[in-house]
This record gives C-alpha cells, structure tokens and sequence, in this order.
C-alpha cells in the first residue's frame, strides 16, 4: 500500500492574526484595563515630558544664539535644532515612560522599535541640516549652481544611504555584505569614471573654497582674461573680453594660476614719467610735491609716493604710486588719466619739458675727429656769406 507524505499547511493571514497578533492585543488591553490607574499615571506623565522636550527645544534654540561664537554655526546650529519633529519628540516621552513603568513586554518592544526608527531618522534630519545650511552660508546664489545642486543631492543621498544601513544594524540585520557590496561597486565606478570624479571634486573645492564666483572677473590663462557665467558639474564656462565663450574642465581650471580682479577693494596705480636731463634740480626736487598735489586733487585716490629713481637713456626717470579707492576698471582708468592730465599741466606751468628719445649723428672728417654739426652749420653760413 502506498502512502503519501502529510505536508503542514503554512499558516493564512487569520490563523497569523490568531496565533501571533491576538494574544499580543489580548495583553495590552488587559493591562489597560487591570491596571488603568498606572496606565493614566504613565500618559500623563508621557504627556508631560513630551511638553517639557517642546519647551525645551526652544530653549537649546535660544542658548544656541547666543552662546555659540560666529554666524555661520550659531545659525546652522538653530536651525538643525528646530527641524527636531513632533513624531520623535512623542516616542522620546514614550520610551522614557516605558523603561520606567511596567507595561506589557510585546508594548514595550513595539514603542522601543518605533523609537529606533524615529531616533535614526531624526538624526539623519540634523546632520542633514547642518550640511546644507554650510554649504548654503559658504555659496552664494546656491539655487542656480549646478554643481551645488549636485552636491545638494549627493549630500542628502550620502546621509540617508549611512541612515538606513544604521537602522539595519540597530533591528539586527546583518549588513556586512552589503556594505562590502558597496565598497566594490564604488571602486569600479571610479576606476570608470576618474576623469569625471575629478572634474566632479574640483567642482566641489571651488564651491567650499570660493577662489571665485559666478561674476567675477578672472584671469585663467596668460592674457586670458574672462567673466565666469557659469560653474558646473564638469566645467565652468567663462566668457572672454572677446565676446566668445570658453569652456574649461574644473580640474584643469583648478591646478592653474587664477587671478581674480573682483576681490579688489582699491587699486594701485604705478606710473612712470621721466623729465628733461636740462631740468634743474631745484625743480627736480619739488616733482614730488608737485605731483602730490595733482593726485589729491583727483576724486577717489590716494596718494604714496614719488621718487627720483633713476637715469634714463633719454630722461630723468620718475615713479609716481598711488590708490583708487575703488575697484571698478573704468573708475581707476579715469582717475589714471585725471592725473596724467594734471601733472601735465603742471609741468607745463612749471617750464617742465616732459622727455621724449632723441637721437643725434655726428658726422667724422677726414682724419677721424667727431665734427660737431653745429660746427658745420656755422661754417656753412660763414662761406655763403662770403660768397655773397
């Protein structure tokens, strides 16, 4: 005779209900109703120190503006301590209440589960807030940047990524696989992509460490001078004085020599004059003064120095410095130009003869001698008169 193995049939969703689900319930309902008083005792007390932790996020709050030193962290700070939630702050109370009464085992382990999803979550929202609010404060016009937007994103990614692998760990799952999962996966991207991540992470070091921004005037190649309109992902794009538009890798960029002409608070000006060798020195000594005098009288500068420095192969060399307290181009040009004017009508008033190249032959007779022109011409007019 033949016989066929039984099979236990696997549990439906009722008989789970009944075997898992109900006695659970049946518990707490009997200790809510054997043990109402304590129940109440132990709500009102969760309600208490659930109003204590809202008064006291205000609190922390206030402290946090006034005691913690500089702008940027007291804000970040105050910020991330008001993104505490009502949800966190109620299974907060909850637990508390819970490890110091007695209710039944299967409610405890229910608030002490819920609360460590909420407690993971929570400071996940903290240390998200903080980052964005620095990156936000060290970046200006954040909203319309590529590259912060991306950074946004992977920020915000990175954060609840190391979240939910924290809450794993904390319900006991084990995650070390998939974390060394992970670990393989990011090495392959970035052996892939070396070029991009690089272009990628310069962006990032030209948002945090600002050696410019969108705007600003920059040199970015020997007598390359341009505006930058844009910093993306992988390039920043920066329109030349010629109207054309470059467009430059961020690592290239970065690894150059950047001067930025929008940091100017003043500008210095150095100017070099030279005077006449037949200028006496009495008149060479009161330039300085004079050319003072000049640059005072010309809105927007300052004036540092003058010096006789040098002999010239055609003049009396002079070096004139001074400041335009302004950085704008086309002020210091206009101030630059105010003061040539004025120190040539100085001069002009003085009898200065500004210097200029000149260049005299003499001619040699005969024997070899330097016959001096003026010479020539005299003996020239002497034999025409003769003649005469």
């Amino acid at each position: 005779m033949m016989t066929t193995p039984s099979t236990t049939p696997l549990p439906t969703s009722p008989e789970l209900f009944e075997e898992q689900l109900t006695p659970a319930l049946r518990s707490v309902v009997g200790w809510l109703v054997k043990d109402t008083a304590e129940a109440l005792t132990l709500l009102a007390i969760a309600v208490g120190l659930f109003l204590l932790f809202l008064v006291l996020r205000r609190v922390v709050q206030t402290v946090v503006r006034q005691a913690v030193p500089g702008p940027l962290w007291r804000e970040q700070l105050a910020e991330a301590v008001g993104r505490t939630r009502l949800w966190f702050l109620v299974l907060a109370s909850l637990r508390v209440v819970a490890g110091a009464g007695q209710p039944p085992q299967v409610l405890t382990s229910l608030i002490t589960f819920l609360f460590t999803i909420a407690a993971v979550i929570q400071v996940a929202l903290w240390v998200q807030s903080l980052l964005m609010g620095v990156l936000r404060a060290r970046s200006e016009r954040a909203e319309d940047d590529t590259a912060l937007a991306l950074m946004r994103g992977l920020l915000s990614a990175a954060v609840w990524i190391i979240a939910f692998l924290t809450l794993l760990a904390n319900l006991g799952v084990n995650i070390t696989g998939l974390i060394a999962g992970l670990g393989i996966g990011g090495i392959a991207i970035g052996l892939a992509a070396q070029g991009v991540l690089s272009d990628l992470f310069a962006a990032f070091s030209i948002v945090f460490d600002k050696p410019f921004k969108r705007g600003d005037a920059i040199l970015y190649e020997p007598g390359a001078i341009g505006v930058v309109e844009e910093i993306g992902v992988k390039s920043t794009r920066i329109r030349a004085l010629s109207g054309e538009m470059v467009i430059m890798s961020n690592a290239k960029l970065l690894s150059a020599t950047v001067a930025n002409y929008a940091t100017f608070e003043r500008r210095r000006v150095l100017l070099r004059f030279g005077v006449t060798y037949e200028t006496r020195p009495d008149l060479l000594e009161a330039i300085p003064a004079m050319v003072q005098t000049v640059v005072e009288t010309v809105p927007k500068a300052s004036f540092d120095r003058c010096h006789l420095v040098g002999f010239g192969t055609s003049s009396l060399e002079f070096e004139l410095v001074f400041f335009i307290e302004d950085p704008d181009f086309a002020a210091m040009m206009d101030a630059r130009q105010a003061v040539i004017l004025g120190i040539l009508r100085a001069f002009d008033a003085a009898d200065i003869d500004i210097a200029y190249p000149v260049q005299v032959e003499m001619l040699a007779g005969p024997d070899g001698k330097i016959i001096d022109p003026r010479d020539t011409e005299v003996q020239q007019v002497k034999s025409t008169a003769r003649r005469s």
